[in-house]
C-alpha cells in the first residue's frame, strides 16, 4: 500500500490526547465528511486510517517535516486537536497549528469542538470561560491543588510531610553541587600482604543458640569458624566447641560486629554467614571455585532459598534495573534463570557471601555507618565495582535462610523498613560521587519516601533525616570503573550461563544483535554453522542481545565456551540523533559493561561483531582485533528503498547510514562481505569476502513429488524487504496466476502480525485471499520445500545474499527470482541456476511455464543442485574463516 498521491483532500487527527480518548477522537473523526482519507498522527499506530508516527524523543521540526514529507503534498480540508486537560502533549497541539491553521477543529475531552476560526469566536470564548470555570472548580474542592493548600495552612500539622519533602530535595541538590563542584577523593589503599589459601567464616549471632545449632553443622570445607557473639544472654559461648569466639558484651550492629570477625580472619577469603542461614552441602567450594574462573573478583554471592511455603523474598541475584517502577526500592532480587552461573550482580547478600580477604580489607571493612543493618552490603559491592573488581551469582551455592529470624526479635517491620530507605538515601550521598547520577537517584528515592509518607506518616521521619544529606558524604577513592557503567552491570539485564569447557585454544568473541539459534532468519543460519565449524579450532565467547533473558539452546553451549544473554529493552521512543534509528535501538549501556567485563575473563583474541550495527561496539572489544561482518551493505538497501520511494525518513536514514558505516570500516581491523559486489562498495584493503552458504548434506532433494502448483516464499517479515516483495507479488503476480488455481505459502518469521503493522504505510500485502497460507517460525524449513513445486525470491531492494536461494537450489528446487533477490550471486545463470524475471507479468509467466512443463523444471533443479554443492558449501567457507582468524593473530 503506498501513500496516497499528491493533490487529493485529506482530514487530519492531531491525537493529543491519551490512547484511549485517541480511539474515541478516531471515530468522531471518521463521521466528519466521512468521504475524506483519514491520517491520524500520534505517538502509537491507529487501527483506522493512515499513520504517521508522532516520534516523542524527536524535536518539532523534525516531527513536522517528517508530517509534511508523509502528507506529499496533499491539502488538508480539515484538521484536529485535542485539549485534554493535564496531558503532556502540548507539542503536538502546536504542530497541528503549524501545519492545519486553517479550519482547525479543537476537541475537548468528551470531544465537543469548535472550529479555530473568527466565525467561531463566541464559541472560543465560552469554552474558556467553562475551562476557567472547571479548573476553578477543581481547584477549590476536595483533591484540588488550592484547596489542598487552604486545608494545609488550616492544618499546620499536614504541612509537615510537604515540608520535609522540599527540604529533602533541596539537600540533594545542595549536595549534588558539592559533589560536583568540590569532588573528594582519597588514595585508594593498596591491598594487604597475601593470606594462606583458605576459607575463615564469620558469622554474627545474638542470641541464636538455636540457630547455630542448624547453621554450624554443615560448614565442611571451612579452615576456621569465627562467631561473634554478639551481646548475647542464652548462653551461645559456652554452648560453642571447635569454633574461634569474638565476644562482645554490649549489641553491636550488623556491620560492626562482623568487622570483627573480619579483622580476626587469618585466610585468604571470608565467608560472611547470618546464623539464620542454613549451607547445602558444597556451599563453600561452589563459591570459592567463583575466584578460579572470574580475575579479580571480590565477591561470590549464593542462591538463597526460603523455607517451604514462605514467599521467595531472596534469591541472592541482587540488582538494580534501569527500568524499574518508580514507587518500588530500586534493589530487587530476580528469580535466577535454569542454567546461569557466575552472572554479574551489583553486589553479594552480606549474609551469605565469600569474599576476597585482601580486597574486603582494602575497602576498610563493612561500613558502620548503616545503623543497625541494611544497605551495608550494597555499598560494599558497589564501592569494589567502583575499584574495578566484580561480585558474581553463584547458583551452585545453596543456603536456606529462616528470613529476620533475629532482626524481627528486636524491630518491627515497619522499623526494619524505616531503616532500609533511611540507610539507602546515606548510602547514596556517602558513594555515588558522579553528581549527575547522585541526583537522579535521590530525586526518585525522596520521591518514593514522599508518596508512603502519605499513608504512612512514620516515613517522615526518613525525609527529615534526609535534610542531613550533606553531612553523609565521605571522601572515596577515584573510580577505575564509572559509576554509570556500575550500574549498567548489575542492573541484571545480562546472565551468564558456561558452556563446553575451555580447551587453551585461541579465543573467539562473537558479538550478535540476536541469538543464533534457532535457525529463524539467514543472518542466524550462516552465523550458527560458521559457529559450529569455529569450535573446533577456537574456544568461542557468544554475547548476544535477546528479547528475554533464558537459558540458551544446547547447540549454541555446545559451541561456545561461555553465552551471555543480554536482554534488549524495545521502545518505539528511540532518540533522534546523527546516527541511524537502528543503531541507536541497538545502544545499550548493559551489553558496553558486559563486553568490558567479557574481554577483561576472556581476554579474546578477535571480536567478531555481527551485522552493521553492532560496529558501535568495536571499542569496547580493545584490544582484541575487530572484524565487522556485513551480512549486507545498509547504505546500499536503502539507496535501493530510496531509488523506490524518496521517502523523507528513507532519505534521512540513507544519510545516516552512509556516514555511520563507511565510518565504521574505518574502526575495525577487518570487514566480512558476502560478495565480491558488496566488497568493492566498502573499497578497502582489509575488506574480504566470505560469502553465504548451505549445509548441503542437512538440505537435500525430496525423492517425494511436489504439489503441482503450490508455490513457497520464505523471508522474515522483520525485514522490510521481505514485506515489499510479497506486496509486490501479491499485486503483479498472483492476480494473473489465479487460473493455475494455485497454492501459495508463505513462512514468514517470528510475529509476522507485529511486523505487517509496523510497515503498514510502506505495503500492505493483501494476505486474506484464498489459496495463501501464512506461516510464523518455522523451526525445520526442509518439508516446506519438498512440497514446492517452485520458490519465488520477488524481492525489490536487497542487500548482501539470499541464504533462502542457496537452501532452495540445496533441496533441488526451482527458483524465480528478481535481479534482486539474487544480488550478489553472480555465478547465477538464467535459465540455467534460476529463473530471472523484471515484472509481475513476467514472474506470472514463467511460473505457468515451469508447472506446466516438469521436464524443464526438472533440468533447473539439477542444475541449482550441483551449483549448491560445488560453490555453497559451509565446509569451505568456514576453512576461509580460520585462515581469517589466523592471518589476524599472526599480525
Amino acid at each position: 500500500m503506498k501513500v496516497a498521491q499528491p493533490g487529493g483532500l485529506v482530514k487530519v487527527l492531531f491525537a493529543s490526547c491519551t490512547t484511549d480518548l485517541a480511539v474515541r477522537a478516531v471515530e468522531r473523526m471518521r463521521e466528519i465528511l466521512p468521504e475524506l482519507p483519514l491520517v491520524v498522527v500520534s505517538e502509537f499506530p491507529s487501527a483506522h486510517g493512515e499513520w504517521i508516527p508522532f516520534q516523542i524523543r524527536h524535536s518539532l521540526a523534525e516531527n513536522i517535516a517528517l508530517c509534511r514529507a508523509r502528507l506529499a503534498g496533499r491539502r488538508i480540508r480539515i484538521g484536529a486537536i485535542v485539549l485534554q486537560p493535564g496531558k503532556p502533549y502540548g507539542r503536538l497541539r502546536w504542530m497541528g497549528l503549524r501545519i492545519a491553521p486553517a479550519g482547525l477543529l479543537v476537541f475537548n475531552e468528551h470531544l465537543n469542538h469548535f472550529s479555530l476560526r473568527p466565525s467561531s469566536a463566541l464559541q472560543i470564548v465560552r469554552h474558556f470561560r467553562w475551562r476557567t470555570r472547571e479548573f476553578i472548580q477543581r481547584q477549590t474542592h476536595p483533591g484540588g491543588w488550592l484547596y489542598t493548600w487552604l486545608w494545609r495552612l488550616a492544618n499546620p500539622h499536614a504541612l509537615r510531610r510537604p515540608l520535609y519533602y522540599r527540604t529533602a530535595l533541596t539537600a540533594g541538590v545542595v549536595t549534588a553541587m558539592l559533589k560536583k563542584r568540590r569532588p573528594r577523593s582519597k588514595p585508594a589503599p593498596p591491598l594487604p600482604d597475601p593470606l594462606p589459601d583458605g576459607i575463615s567464616v564469620v558469622i554474627p549471632s545474638r542470641n541464636g543458640r538455636h540457630l547455630l545449632a542448624e547453621c554450624l553443622p554443615p560448614l565442611q570445607g571451612a579452615s576456621e569458624i569465627i562467631v561473634v557473639d554478639n551481646g548475647s544472654d542464652d548462653g551461645t559461648s559456652d554452648f560453642l566447641t571447635g569454633v574461634v569466639i569474638e565476644h562482645s558484651a554490649a549489641p553491636l550492629s550488623f556491620a560492626c560486629a562482623v568487622n570483627r570477625g573480619i579483622a580476626r580472619a587469618r585466610y585468604s577469603h571470608v565467608c560472611l554467614l547470618n546464623n539464620d542461614m542454613v549451607a547445602a552441602p558444597g556451599f563453600l567450594a561452589a563459591l570459592r571455585g567463583a575466584f578460579d574462573r572470574v580475575p579479580d573478583l571480590f565477591c561470590a554471592t549464593a542462591q538463597i532459598f526460603m523455607p517451604e511455603g514462605v514467599r521467595r523474598e531472596e534469591t541472592g541475584k541482587a540488582v538494580m534495573p534501569r527500568y524499574r517502577p518508580h514507587d518500588a526500592f530500586p534493589i530487587r532480587c530476580d528469580t535466577p534463570i535454569n542454567g546461569e552461573n557466575d552472572s554479574y550482580v551489583l553486589y553479594g547478600s552480606g549474609g551469605a557471601s565469600l569474599y576476597d580477604t585482601r580486597k574486603l580489607r582494602a575497602l576498610g571493612g563493612v561500613s558502620e555507618i548503616y545503623e543497625p543493618a541494611y544497605v551495608e552490603d550494597l555499598d560494599l559491592g558497589f564501592n569494589a565495582w567502583r575499584r574495578g573488581w566484580p561480585s558474581v551469582f553463584c547458583s551452585a551455592a545453596h543456603v536456606l535462610h529462616h528470613h529476620r529470624a533475629t532482626t524481627s526479635r528486636y524491630y518491627s517491620d515497619t522499623e526494619l523498613s524505616l531503616i532500609l530507605e533511611r540507610n539507602y538515601l546515606r548510602f547514596l550521598a556517602r558513594s555515588v560521587t558522579d553528581a549527575a547520577l547522585f541526583r537522579s537517584l535521590w530525586k526518585e528515592a525522596i520521591w518514593r519516601v514522599n508518596i508512603a509518607c502519605i499513608d504512612h506518616p512514620e516515613y517522615a521521619e526518613v525525609l527529615k533525616q534526609a535534610a542531613r544529606a550533606q553531612r553523609w558524604i565521605e571522601p572515596q577513592p577515584a573510580a577505575t570503573l564509572p559509576e554509570t557503567e556500575v550500574l549498567a552491570i548489575g542492573s541484571g539485564a545480562a546472565a551468564v550461563f558456561a558452556g563446553t569447557p575451555a580447551r587453551a585454544l585461541p579465543k573467539v568473541m562473537v558479538v550478535s544483535p540476536y541469538v543464533p539459534f534457532p535457525l529463524s532468519h539467514g543472518g542466524a543460519v550462516r552465523m550458527y554453522n560458521l559457529m559450529l565449524r569455529a569450535a573446533q579450532e577456537f574456544d568461542q565467547i557468544l554475547v548476544c542481545f535477546a528479547g528475554e533473558l533464558n537459558a540458551p539452546p544446547p547447540e549454541l553451549l555446545a559451541i561456545c565456551v561461555e553465552v551471555v544473554v543480554v536482554k534488549r529493552h524495545h521502545t518505539h521512543a528511540i532518540p533522534s540523533t546523527d546516527r541511524p534509528a537502528t543503531v541507536e535501538e541497538f545502544d545499550s549501556p548493559e551489553l558496553r559493561a558486559v563486553l568490558h567485563q567479557t574481554v577483561r575473563k576472556w581476554k579474546p583474541a578477535i571480536a567478531q561483531l555481527e551485522f552493521t550495527q553492532m560496529a558501535q561496539y568495536a571499542a569496547d572489544c580493545e584490544p582484541a582485533r575487530t572484524i565487522l561482518v556485513e551480512h549486507d551493505i545498509t547504505l546500499d538497501l536503502y539507496a535501493q528503498l530510496l531509488a523506490r520511494d524518496n521517502d523523507w525518513e528513507t532519505r534521512r536514514q540513507y544519510d545516516r547510514w552512509v556516514r555511520f558505516e563507511k565510518s565504521a570500516w574505518e574502526h575495525v581491523d577487518r570487514v566480512v562481505t558476502m560478495s565480491e559486489e558488496d566488497r568493492r562498495a566498502v573499497a578497502s584493503a582489509h575488506a574480504i569476502t566470505l560469502p553465504n552458504g548451505v549445509d548441503i548434506v542437512r538440505f537435500q532433494p525430496s525423492p517425494a513429488p511436489p504439489r503441482p502448483r503450490r508455490i513457497l516464499f520464505i523471508g522474515s517479515f522483520a525485514h522490510l524487504p521481505n514485506v515489499l516483495a510479497i506486496d509486490f507479488f501479491l499485486r503483479e503476480a498472483w492476480p494473473v496466476l489465479r487460473p493455475l488455481d494455485p497454492e501459495l505459502h508463505i513462512i514468514a518469521g517470528s510475529r509476522p502480525e507485529y511486523y505487517l503493522e509496523m510497515y503498514k504505510q510502506r505495503a500492505a500485502p493483501p494476505l486474506n485471499q484464498t489459496g495463501i497460507e501464512l506461516e510464523g517460525f518455522v523451526a525445520d524449513v526442509r518439508p516446506a520445500y519438498a512440497k514446492a513445486a517452485v520458490v519465488i525470491a520477488p524481492l525489490l531492494a536487497s542487500a548482501g545474499t539470499n541464504i533462502k536461494i542457496m537452501e532452495a537450489m540445496a533441496m533441488g528446487k526451482a527458483i524465480v527470482t528478481t535481479p534482486a533477490g539474487i544480488n550478489g550471486l553472480d555465478e547465477l545463470r538464467d535459465g540455467r541456476e534460476v529463473v530471472i524475471v523484471n515484472s509481475g507479468a513476467e514472474m506470472a509467466e514463467a511460473i505457468t511455464d515451469l508447472v506446466g512443463d516438469p521436464a524443464r523444471r526438472r533440468k533447473l533443479e539439477i542444475d541449482a543442485r550441483q551449483m549448491a554443492v560445488e560453490r555453497f558449501n559451509w565446509d569451505s567457507i568456514a576453512q576461509a574463516q580460520a585462515r581469517l582468524y589466523l592471518d589476524l593473530l599472526r599480525s
